[in-house]
């Protein structure tokens, strides 16, 4: 056995609440409504484990005599189906853990229990496939049974539940529809056309739950006028349709013109609207932002904004801004005054800096955004930062009814700041989504006190590397699935904003050498994964850009500029992750990868949903695998089989007679086609 490939710590990463109980458990008049559920992990090196085994017993009851708990044994005469009996009534219960995830270098096992105690003590009974048994309790190793709880790891069950990581429940899996402002579209007053009437009591729906009415056939057709209007609007920018080239090119895009698109994109299915940034700004890209507390003059007023969420709102729709807290432009007041002031300002310390005069211009003699000296970094360690942004979020939630918040360079921030800010909000917003930009896969933010979720850029890595450019096989795919699988909470996993590209990167279709095939391919595994779709504007009908700025042109609203098939196989594979959930969020039963041939198969369960997991009632008494029985049942149940073919060439799949691909709902036959993906079952 590997004894240096095992890992667990005694925190909120391998220990923590799934569920609150509703009352003070034991010491309660209702004492089963103390129940609570907990997930409890430990890594293993891969391969290494034949089973493993977890063992829980209540701190404080252990060593009480029956005498000072009589009314405990008289509750429960006898001891719970399965657990020893050791002359007294006892809270000794053991859980076989189940592998949930692997990555070739660590196996990742979990048990979800229902608990009623204080304080849980608890150890790790590990089986070798040498044949060797350890246990593994309070960071020691030994070949025998711990005897004594008190030197084993604990759980205050209390302090836990305090720390449960609480995220919206309408962001799990929702498709999140990335918009540039500047380049999707032109409104019909802006461009010189009979203005369309976009708006619904936006006073009284604004900050409103989202609500859709809208029957498929009314949407289908207002959304085909929509993008007809659309194509008109930008028919005289010269700039619209072609390779941007410059960072200050301006296509004039307006938030009333997506107000306009709004049947569009929510006819893609989309849940939430992601806009890049809208405050005052010099360039077209506002990442450096000079006034927090409008919408830029050139994008339209702050009256449009909170027009765009109630319109948002009133179609079922979330709406997520872009939060640029990790710099300021150099003509923000802050600055302006440090720059006149120096070290008499008061806010000098809003900022990094040392020496003065401060020069913008040139090579900057303070802290930046990548060395750009007109984005000046914040000190956002400084309470007086902290407050004044919190205030910011705060703001545009209460005055513009905004559902989340994307925040720019989100892990060059301090900690304490994300901390503070998402307290400050879920006092008064719990439904608000917080989430941030990194382009690693920024753990330590995702606990459940910082973030929900993040810009998964390793999501992308892996498409990149294995559609695009080769550089992955199969298997390190499934690989790198397993281990974002294993490492990531199980609350923010299916919040993840899965991206193939975005304002910072070059087209997807670009990287894979305008190859539709693979992109089509990526699409699928970017719609079939557990997770949030971020889709990048103009994706759904491929369109093309290089690095940055030419991944921000002008959105394709005119048929001649689209790709017919690439929208046809989006709105394919919409159709089955709306009327098929277990594509994204089914028990995975097992996964696969064929190098040689480049094929990667998920075994994903129909019966048993993650999603489902949380809602399921505790049992009766504390003390039991909660979700034992249910997986049970996924195993010997009904199952579908996701396929990734990434291979030029024609290749077969045997052992699936008799399925469809519910994709196409044709027969699948057991030919594999090139850059083909299915989703293999029964209609």
């Amino acid at each position: 056995m590997d004894l240096s490939g095992i890992r667990h710590e005694m925190d909120n990463r391998y220990c923590f609440a799934l569920s609150r109980s509703t009352s003070c458990g034991a010491s309660s008049k209702n004492p089963d409504d103390g129940v609570a559920r907990f997930c409890v992990r430990i890594e293993t090196a891969a391969g290494d484990m034949d089973s493993v085994i977890l063992h829980l017993e209540d701190r404080y009851l252990y060593s009480r005599t029956d005498d000072l708990y009589g009314e405990a044994k008289k509750a429960h005469q006898d001891a719970p189906a399965g657990a020893p009996f050791h002359g007294r009534w006892s809270t000794a219960y053991t859980y076989p853990m189940r592998r949930y995830a692997s990555d070739g270098v660590h196996d990742y096992y979990e048990a979800q229990v229902d608990i009623n105690t204080l304080c849980t003590k608890y150890y790790f009974e590990l089986h070798g496939r040498d044949g060797s048994t350890m246990y593994y309790s309070g960071y020691e190793f030994s070949s025998t049974e711990p005897t004594n709880p008190l030197y084993a790891f604990d759980s205050p069950q209390t302090s836990r539940e305090e720390s449960l990581f609480d995220a919206p429940d309408w962001a799990k899996n929702t498709i999140v529809y990335q918009i540039f402002p500047t380049a999707f579209a032109i409104d019909d007053e802006t461009a010189g056309r009979t203005h369309a009437d976009t708006t619904h009591a936006a006073s009284e729906t604004s900050g409103t739950a989202p609500t859709s009415t809208t029957t498929p056939e009314t949407l289908a057709a207002e959304a085909a006028s929509a993008r007809a209007r659309l194509a008109e609007n930008v028919k005289n920018n010269p700039d619209w349709h072609g390779p941007v080239t410059s960072i200050f090119t301006n296509l004039h895009g307006t938030l009333r013109g997506i107000i306009e698109a709004l049947p569009h994109i929510q006819e893609l299915g989309a849940g939430a609207i992601y806009l890049n940034p809208v405050f005052v700004s010099p360039s077209p890209h506002k990442y450096d932002t000079v006034d927090y507390l409008h919408v830029d003059p050139s994008l339209g007023t702050d009256q449009d904004l909170i027009d765009l969420v109630a319109e948002a709102h009133r179609r079922g729709m979330r709406v997520i801004l872009d939060g640029v807290f990790n710099h300021t432009s150099e003509r923000f007041f802050a600055f302006q005054d440090a720059m006149k002031n120096g070290r008499d300002s008061k806010y000098w310390d809003w900022y990094w800096l040392d020496d003065w005069p401060l020069d913008p211009h040139g090579m900057p003699n303070y802290k930046t955004f990548a060395y750009y000296g007109n984005l000046p970094k914040l000190r956002t360690s400084n309470p007086e930062v902290q407050d004044y942004f919190i205030d910011v979020v705060l703001h545009w939630i209460d005055v513009a009814g905004v559902d989340g918040w994307r925040m720019d360079v989100g892990d060059e921030i301090d900690h304490v700041f994300w901390k503070r800010l998402r307290a400050a909000v879920h006092r008064k917003h719990a439904d608000v989504i917080l989430g941030g930009e990194a382009w690693h896969p920024a753990f330590d933010f995702l606990e459940g006190d910082e973030w929900d979720t993040v810009m998964n850029y390793h999501f992308r890595w892996s498409a990149l590397r294995f559609f695009a450019n080769g550089e992955f096989r199969a298997s390190d795919v499934v690989r790198q699935i397993g281990f974002m699988r294993g490492k990531l909470h199980p609350v923010a996993w299916p919040l993840m904003w899965n991206l193939l590209d975005s304002h910072d990167t070059q087209r997807f279709l670009h990287e894979c050498g305008e190859d539709d095939a693979k992109h089509r391919l990526a699409m699928a595994m970017q719609m079939l994964s557990a997770g949030s779709p971020l889709i990048y504007y103009g994706d759904e009908y491929g369109l093309a850009g290089g690095t940055d700025p030419d991944c921000r042109r002008g959105m394709p609203w005119d048929p001649s500029e689209q790709d017919a098939p690439t929208y046809e196989w989006y709105r394919a594979l919409l159709r089955l992750r709306t009327s098929l959930p277990a594509v994204y969020e089914g028990e995975v039963l097992g996964m696969d990868a064929d190098d040689e041939r480049g094929v990667i198969t998920i075994a994903k369960s129909t019966r048993f949903l993650e999603s489902e997991a949380s809602h399921m009632p505790p049992f009766e008494l504390a003390g039991h695998d909660a979700l034992a029985e249910h997986r049970r049942l996924a195993l010997t149940g009904p199952r579908i089989t996701i396929v990734y073919h990434n291979s030029p060439n024609t290749d077969r799949l045997e052992g699936f007679e008799g399925t469809t691909d519910l994709i196409t709902g044709r027969p699948f036959d057991g030919t594999l086609a090139p850059y083909q993906a299915l989703v293999l079952g029964t209609k």
